[in-house]
């Protein structure tokens, strides 16, 4: 005997775990009876638990200019021809 269960996400969380199963051929029902398995195998979550990076704050421009300054070289002969591959 199987019974329902009901949770609540945000719309585009429900439609990009929609593709993804899709996509790799299975149904999203069947996707979360493959994880609650899991869970109850491995006796927990079957992967680590992370917390969500934090979003960097947007740099202003005069901050992102120069940024890289020194981390490459430019070779001598940058401009001459290629030999033949």
């Amino acid at each position: 005997m199987s019974i329902q269960i009901s949770t609540r996400i945000d719309k585009e969380t429900k439609e990009k775990f929609d593709n993804i199963c899709k996509s790799i051929g299975i149904s999203p029902s069947n996707a979360l009876n493959i994880f609650i398995k899991a869970v109850i195998n491995n006796n927990g979550i079957p992967f680590p638990v992370v917390a969500a990076p934090e979003k960097t704050p947007k740099m202003s421009k005069e901050a992102v200019f120069g940024c890289i300054r020194g981390q490459f070289q430019i070779v001598d002969d940058f401009d001459a021809p290629m030999d033949d591959f």
